[in-house]
Order: C-alpha cells, then structure tokens, then sequence
C-alpha cells in the first residue's frame, strides 16, 4: 500500500466516520459476553431499545440503517440471530429490484427470538411472541404467538 492509498483509506474513513463508529460498536457488540452491555452498544449505534432488553453475543443489528430497528422492552434475543432493516441488491438485481429500500422493523415487549433466526425488513413480531431457532420471518407476526419454520408461520 502506497501514501497515496493510506490518504485517500484515511479521507474516506474521516467522511464516513459516523459509518466507521457504528461498524466498530457492531463488532465489538458481537464478541462481548455480557447481554445487558452488548445491548447498551446496540444503543449506542442509533437501535431504539427499551429497558432490559438481552441481546446476545454474534448478534447482527442492521450495520448499515441501524436506526430504523425499534426493539422494546423485556426482549430477549439469542445467539446469531440476525435482523435487517434494508435491502441492498447487487448489481444483476438492481434494474428489477431498484435501489436501496428501508422498511423499519419492530420488535414488540416480550418477545424472544431463538438461535439462528433472520428478521427481514417491514416486519413486526408481536407482543410475547417466540420465534423459532432457525426461523426466517418474513411477514408480521400477531401478539402471544409461536412462530417457526421457514418462512416462520405462526402456530396456535
């Protein structure tokens, strides 16, 4: 790596540092063992997070619009789970699917969601909902519900 490639690294990370901060709390949020301080991270990033909301470790908050994710109170959210507010489609799928869209996600007081699950942008999970290990929602999911399978279907 060449100066002038450190000095254009280095204009470019001062441009977007707001990027840069929200990145260094993602990962730092990823790897910590303490659910209470990973959430305070989350927090720190723009997440609306309520009171004691537990958060594991290898969580991933939307790295690029975290601000759009609401998570209220007493949720807890379990290892690698992932949620998304945004889409970003590559190149191919960009003159069908057109550019970015940002649909805010809510998490509802209560809810939990199991290992490995992926929350999709526009969704809300209801109030004491469980959703499933494994689960990828894609649609609402109503209050007091139990929601597995892919794509998570609600089950009485």
């Amino acid at each position: 790596m060449n100066t002038t490639d450190i000095r254009r690294l280095a204009t470019y990370a001062w441009e977007h540092k707001h990027m840069v901060y929200s990145y260094f709390l993602l990962r730092l949020a990823m790897v910590s063992p303490f659910v209470g301080f990973n959430a305070f991270l989350h927090r720190l990033r723009g997440v609306a997070i309520g009171k004691k909301v537990k958060i594991a470790r290898n969580v991933i908050v939307d790295p690029v619009e975290p601000g759009s994710i609401t998570i209220e109170d007493y949720v807890t959210i379990s290892p690698r789970v992932t949620i998304f507010a945004h889409t970003n489609p590559t190149l191919p799928l960009y003159e069908y699917m057109g550019p970015r869209t940002v649909n805010p996600v809510r998490i509802k007081e209560g809810a939990q969601i199991g290992t490995g699950a992926l929350v999709l942008p526009g969704v809300t999970i209801g109030r004491y909902c469980i959703i499933g290990a494994g689960a990828v929602v894609t649609k609402d999911i109503p209050d007091f519900m139990l929601a597995v399978g892919v794509p998570a279907n609600p089950v009485n």
